[in-house]
């Protein structure tokens, strides 16, 4: 090699060089930080749903010491986050608060909060498979195990997005007593700049969305900084001291790009979330099922006029609650501060409780 040629190579070395040691010292510090701020807890049974299309879901169960006769709950979660999303920590978990009164818990692992993923999995995950197929698989494990002929199901954001379009239509209608929603809206928005652009890449290019690693990234600075990022996914004024480090490193989850894209992509046409080609909210006056609908006041993800639009459309008894301090409440919610709020125990689970005992009448309410 000339001299000149050695010189030339140089800048370029130093430049990978200098690569190699950020991706490295990257790699180091989000490493560090999901050990540091990881907060692991057990479950009573863990178990794998094999799926029809080759893939699977996952169960993991809460027992209860002293069991009611009430049926199984199974909770299920939103997009970019695992079942912690509803169990983030055993001292604020409204898994386990329902737990302790008798209730036989089942959370919901979709196949989309699952951190081992091959690439073939994440490039068919969508909207219309985990409604085709994770959630009625989970509901005929959970009620093959308990040996209940009903559940009540609790969603949360897109969790309650697939009740809409699986209730009564992949999972038959008698399999479900009642349903509880939270933040799951009705019709989705656009949420940051950029989406009818998104949307047209979409049609060709459907990259996965690495929401984990981002959350690993910063999650060592989230009570620290405040971002308008953070505050579409949160009301940090809202949040236990601590519960949200925990939180972005356990419950955050990857988006698989075709399930990105169908929230995307329907933000970009008229909003409406739909199964098949087909809008799941008018198929929803069929569902006769009594539903609890909650919602923050300040949630900017499921808003309360998304959220609404799905509790018009229920066909059955159904109660739609604000979170809002004009209501009474100690906050105006977010989305997440549903379930890491410092009141949510009062303010948020002993309502659900409260609903889903089946002592409690219940008679149909409007907003």
């Amino acid at each position: 090699m000339t001299e000149a040629a050695s010189c030339a190579c140089t800048p370029l070395l130093y430049s990978l060089g200098a690569l190699a040691a950020l991706l490295l010292a990257t790699w180091a510090h989000v490493a560090f930080w999901r050990r540091k701020l990881s907060t692991p807890i057990a479950y009573d049974e863990e178990h794998r749903v094999p799926l029809p299309d080759g893939s699977w879901c996952e169960l993991r169960r809460l027992k209860p010491t002293t069991p009611s006769d009430l049926p199984p709950v199974m909770m299920v979660h939103g997009i970019a986050i695992n079942h912690r999303n509803l169990d983030p920590r055993t001292d604020v978990s409204i898994a386990r608060t329902m737990r302790d009164t008798g209730r036989d818990v089942w959370l919901l692992t979709l196949r989309s909060g699952r951190w081992d993923l091959t690439a073939r999995e994440r490039h068919r995950i969508d909207f219309a498979n985990l409604a085709h197929h994770d959630i009625p698989e989970a509901v005929k494990m959970v009620r093959a195990n308990t040996g209940a002929q009903q559940i009540d199901y609790l969603g949360f954001s897109m969790g309650g997005m697939l009740a809409y379009a699986s209730i009564g239509h992949t999972v038959p209608l008698e399999h479900i007593r009642r349903v509880v929603i939270m933040g799951s809206p009705g019709f989705v928005g656009a949420v940051l700049p950029g989406t009818r652009f998104a949307a047209l890449i979409g049609q060709f290019w459907k990259p996965v969305v690495p929401s984990r690693f981002f959350n690993g990234l910063f999650a060592f600075v989230a009570e620290i900084i405040r971002s308008p990022v953070q505050h579409l996914f949160v009301n940090p004024d809202n949040c236990l001291p601590g519960l949200l480090h925990t939180f972005m490193v356990d419950a955050t989850a990857d988006i698989p790009g075709p399930l990105a894209m169908n929230m995307v992509q329907w933000a970009a046409i008229d909003g409406k979330v739909r199964m098949d080609h087909e809008p799941v909210l008018p198929r929803l006056k069929e569902v006769t099922v009594p539903a609890l609908f909650m919602v923050g006041g300040a949630d900017r993800l499921g808003t309360p006029k998304s959220l609404h639009a799905a509790f018009e459309a229920w066909g059955g008894p159904k109660k739609y609650v604000l979170l809002a301090k004009s209501e009474g409440y100690v906050a105006d919610y977010g989305h997440m501060d549903m379930v890491t709020g410092p009141r949510a125990p009062e303010e948020v689970f002993a309502p659900i409780i409260h609903f889903l005992a089946e002592n409690v009448p219940f008679a149909a309410e409007s907003a």
